[in-house]
């Protein structure tokens, strides 16, 4: 299980998920921008530390706040309020205003409680979401996930925030690219 590794071996998966990210994005043509909270950008520096990033990733904005969220990725309030930060709505309309903002086919969000302070009994630390829209055409489809890593560090669950979106961003990919 994912969650059992070592530091040293998820680092290792990172890493060959990002090549395999750019492999795909090269071969299909597809552009990639991020909208990161509990991550803090490191989807993006890990992206861009593989030669050939430039060609498929455009930017991306961290918005750990959520007044930033709101103001800099149009995310009304109302659904901050009512949902949470930490939450799919959230995510949702981080990922598909990120695909509107950076005119990408992709774009990948997350949001979630890294630790070790900050979690509730309904949002334990380790409680992530990670949401991608792309576009179909001229449409934009978007899926979330939420995943619960459990008490572990920050380092940790932020490392696994970014494998998991990385793994989800390729799947979504390579299945659009079969159709």
């Amino acid at each position: 299980k994912i969650t059992r590794i070592t530091m040293k071996q998820l680092n290792t998966l990172i890493d060959k998920e990002a090549q395999k990210l750019l492999f795909i994005f090269n071969k299909s043509k597809l552009s990639l921008s991020t909208a990161e909270s509990c991550t803090g950008g490191l989807i993006s520096t890990i992206i861009t530390s593989f030669s050939g990033a430039s060609s498929v990733f455009m930017g991306g904005i961290i918005a750990y706040d959520n007044e930033v969220k709101n103001k800099l990725l149009g995310i009304p309030l109302n659904i901050i309020d009512n949902n949470g930060a930490v939450s799919a709505a959230v995510a949702e309309a981080m990922s598909e205003n990120t695909v509107k903002m950076f005119n990408t086919n992709f774009a990948i969000s997350v949001t979630g409680v890294a630790g070790p302070n900050g979690g509730s009994v309904e949002k334990p630390v380790g409680t992530v979401w990670i949401s991608i829209s792309y576009l179909i055409g001229k449409s934009i489809k978007t899926k979330s996930n939420l995943f619960c890593f459990g008490q572990k560090s920050r380092e940790h669950i932020r490392k696994l925030t970014c494998y998991e979106a990385m793994k989800l961003a390729n799947s979504i990919a390579l299945n659009n690219n079969k159709n």
